[in-house]
């Protein structure tokens, strides 16, 4: 009986361990089959990531090679060009074609740089959405929570009331909280969170509202009143995309991606937001925002920006920079923390940008180190010096006349095609290999007038020390109000590093209109002529930021040449007058001196340099001294001349004086001419050697002076430039070389 109890317990002990070695190798091989399915899905992962590498590189390689064939191509055509521009101008063949194949390279090299740009952005994408789905996978349950563990400690750290917070919190108010996760929060991490806010702000209880989010896949978002903490993993992968695309890739696709998101550093984003309540001809209320800065920049979906205009109890005037027909009412927007801003720096020389300080050139992005508020105080009396350099505009009839210093404001104004333009874009020419960098905004223009700016000052290799800044005429008023505050900035930073400036804002007029229509648009009372009160402030805080600074700060300086549009000549108009109250002397041109044949057409008993002659070369004030009165007492004998026959020899020699003194100061467009020449064919004029001159050969006899002088004083001609005095000897012999020339 004993021995059949034995028998029988090793059967069941046999029976058992054969159970248990069948179950448990079925285990062992699921958990197996498991881990084995596992490793080839991860090796499926990671072949068709290399494809895809390998495919963007192929994809890369082919718009490398597509950018080849066309600088091939620009080279082969520049080739041909300079033959035939070689043979028509007799040139040096080699000398134009190692100029054309230079740009043709540029050009390739913008292609090539453009190809890697929208490389690197569709690899940051496709990256970036992988691993979103990769990480919705069950095997990562774990990863997910620890990252939400973290980011809720993080979120511990950082939640703390904002002004607006602490304001409402005075007043009895309690914030608005909601928490938002990717998964459903514990017991014990709703405790922790509650215990934080509530002790940051101050609060006996809190009573978040808590919500799921699957699309957050990980972490969570809190809010708290306006403010936004988002650490979620979808933010933190939108975030890690930006910072991917942010630079074009280099090389190897998978390396550089590799090398950047190593890189990469994952932290929570708090930010404030606020929800569109109206939307109307580039104008948006915002509800919330309830820190928000005058001036400061607002983030709209789909890349567009705002800007906080009026900051009212209740809500937020925001003007849109950009295209607005996509914005929506109950759009949620968000804060920047930025007072809005430009890029700055010698990056800039050469390209043509729009108002925020983006190319519109063609020529690829402009990668600058820094950046400055379009808005900035002015410098004070103190950091200020006297008006005593000039600033040459190339022109007889402005620099004789209307003189012009550096860190002065000068308005040029006039109607409607009389020059206006003309007399800024010669003073741009002239500035060539005198160190001024010159900045040309221009506002409410059309594209092709500002594209035959920016080709003219190509030509004449002025774009290589200018920028442009262009709002055109189809651009929202917001962006033609901002633009010359944009140039403005980008100017002050070369002065404030102890360079000169010069800055051209054509036109203030259409600035003016510009605001008008965002100020009656935000419901702002209108003045007089339908104005806002505030426009006078509008052109006030933008032209005293021109300045010459003292040496102490830097001795750089800005120097301003506003232009304002006038209707049938009246400069009693509230624009004109607000702007010639504000600027040192003005230039006036007249439509019928124009109409005349009188170019630059300018009034002289109009204009007018509150400077004089602290800012003009020593030589040109010796002779220039005489001629405004000489040509105000020319014009009205001229006046009276027409209504009579019988005029004495006095009026008949003032008179025919006048008339050639008119003729010398006519000036072809885009030809300035040195000061030093100048002098000399003013000296001419005023000692009467060109009395006897018949008016239509005015134009050769100066021409043929100044190659004369040229050639026999050069000395002369330095010294006048170096702005000393014509002495006796220098007049004696500077008449003796007159009359050379007159002789032969």
């Amino acid at each position: 009986m004993h021995g059949w109890t034995i028998g029988y317990g090793l059967l069941n002990f046999a029976i058992l361990a054969a159970a248990l070695y069948f179950i448990g190798r079925r285990l062992v091989a699921k958990m197996l089959a498991e881990r084995r399915g596992r490793i080839e899905n991860d090796l499926k992962d990671a072949a068709e990531a290399y494809a895809e590498a390998g495919r963007l590189q192929e994809r890369l390689d082919g718009q490398e090679s597509a950018a080849r064939e066309k600088r091939d191509a620009l080279r082969l055509a520049a080739r041909r060009e300079a033959e035939r521009e070689s043979a028509a101008r007799g040139e040096s063949e080699s000398e134009a074609v190692a100029e054309i194949e230079r740009r043709a390279s540029e050009n390739a090299g913008d292609i090539l740089q453009d190809a890697r740009r929208e490389l690197t952005g569709l690899a940051a994408r496709e990256v970036t959405v992988a691993a979103a789905e990769a990480l919705k996978k069950n095997e990562y349950d774990d990863a997910r929570r620890a990252y939400g563990d973290r980011m809720l400690e993080r979120l511990a750290q950082t939640a703390a009331p904002t002004a607006a917070d602490r304001a409402a919190l005075h007043n009895g108010l309690r914030p608005r909280l909601a928490v938002t996760s990717g998964a459903p929060l514990s017991a014990e991490d709703r405790r922790r969170l509650e215990e934080r806010i509530c002790r940051s702000f101050g609060l006996e209880s809190a009573e978040p509202a808590y919500a799921v989010d699957p699309a957050l896949i990980g972490g969570l978002r809190v809010q708290i009143g306006d403010t936004v903490y988002d650490a979620s993993l979808s933010h933190a992968l939108e975030r890690v995309r930006e910072e991917l695309a942010s630079e074009p890739l280099q090389g190897d696709v998978a390396a550089a991606l590799q090398e950047r998101l190593s890189a990469v550093t994952v932290e929570p984003d708090v930010f404030q937001t606020g929800r569109v309540t109206q939307v109307f001809d580039g104008i948006c209320r915002v509800s919330g925002l309830s820190d928000v800065m005058s001036g400061e920049l607002i983030a709209f979906a789909g890349g567009l920006r705002g800007m906080a205009m009026d900051l009212e109890k209740d809500n937020v005037g925001v003007v849109l920079l950009g295209s607005y027909e996509r914005v929506q009412e109950d759009e949620t927007v968000r804060r920047t923390g930025r007072i809005i801003e430009v890029p700055v720096g010698e990056e800039l020389i050469g390209r043509v940008v729009d108002a925020l300080g983006r190319p519109v050139d063609g020529k690829g992005p402009v990668r600058t180190e820094h950046s400055r508020p379009i808005e900035c105080p002015a410098p004070g009396i103190i950091d200020r010096r006297s008006v005593s350099v000039p600033l040459q505009t190339g022109l007889k009839a402005i620099d004789a006349l209307v003189p012009i210093g550096r860190g002065q404001r000068e308005l040029i104004i006039g109607d409607r095609q009389t020059g206006k333009t003309a007399i800024a874009l010669d003073t741009i020419i002239n500035q060539k290999g005198k160190g001024v960098i010159c900045i040309y905004v221009a506002v409410g223009q059309k594209e092709s007038t500002v594209a035959s700016v920016a080709e003219k000052l190509r030509e004449s290799g002025a774009m290589d020390y200018s920028v442009i800044v262009c709002a055109n005429a189809s651009e929202p008023a917001p962006m033609l109000y901002i633009a010359p505050y944009a140039g403005c900035a980008m100017g002050e930073h070369f002065m404030y590093e102890g360079k000169d400036v010069l800055i051209v804002y054509d036109d203030l007029s259409k600035q003016a209109v510009a605001y008008r229509e965002i100020s009656l648009l935000l419901h702002r009372p209108p003045g007089r002529e339908a104005y806002p009160g505030d426009v006078f402030y509008l052109h006030s805080r933008l032209l005293e930021r021109a300045a010459r600074l003292s040496d102490e700060r830097g001795g750089g300086s800005m120097t301003a040449l506003p232009i304002i549009e006038t209707q049938a000549g009246d400069i009693s108009a509230y624009i004109p007058t607000n702007v010639i109250s504000i600027t040192d002397g003005q230039i006036f041109l007249e439509t019928d001196l124009f109409n005349s044949g009188v170019r630059p057409a300018v009034n002289v008993g109009l204009s007018v340099s509150r400077v004089g002659g602290s800012a003009q070369l020593k030589a040109m004030k010796q002779v220039a001294g005489r001629l405004r009165m000489d040509l105000a007492q020319y014009r009205e004998l001229a006046a009276f001349a027409q209504f009579g026959s019988d005029l004495d020899k006095t009026t008949q020699a003032t008179l025919r004086r006048g008339d050639r003194m008119t003729e010398l100061l006519k000036q072809r467009q885009y030809e300035p001419m040195e000061a030093a020449e100048q002098v000399v064919v003013l000296f001419a004029a005023n000692e009467g050697y060109a009395d006897d001159v018949e008016l239509p050969e005015i134009a050769a006899f100066e021409k043929g002076l100044l190659a004369h002088v040229r050639a026999a004083q050069p000395e002369l001609l330095a010294k006048i430039a170096s702005g000393e005095k014509l002495g006796g000897d220098d007049q004696a012999a500077l008449r003796a070389c007159i009359e050379a020339f007159k002789a032969g």
